[in-house]
């Protein structure tokens, strides 16, 4: 199951989400019985890596922050 796509959100998905829109039009109710497994199991390893990205991203950016606070906090100790 992957969350509600948004191309805006998943700018690196585009591609696999447009494969697995036209595969849903394609066969309508063959996808119930795993027509499209194919495309929805790229369009999930996708999602996760993009995801995978973003967390990395953010933790590098709070490690960064954390630093910038401890830095502060020491300045605010020597001039008191």
């Amino acid at each position: 199951m992957h969350p509600p796509l948004a191309e805006h959100q998943q700018t690196a998905c585009i591609e696999v989400m447009n494969q697995l829109k036209a595969c849903h039009d394609s066969y309508p109710w063959l996808k119930f019985v795993g027509m499209c497994n194919s495309e929805k199991g790229a369009l999930n390893a996708c999602l996760r890596k993009e995801r995978l990205e973003r967390t990395s991203k953010n933790a590098q950016l709070a490690k960064d922050k954390r630093k910038e606070i401890e830095r502060r906090w020491k300045e605010i100790e020597q001039e008191s």
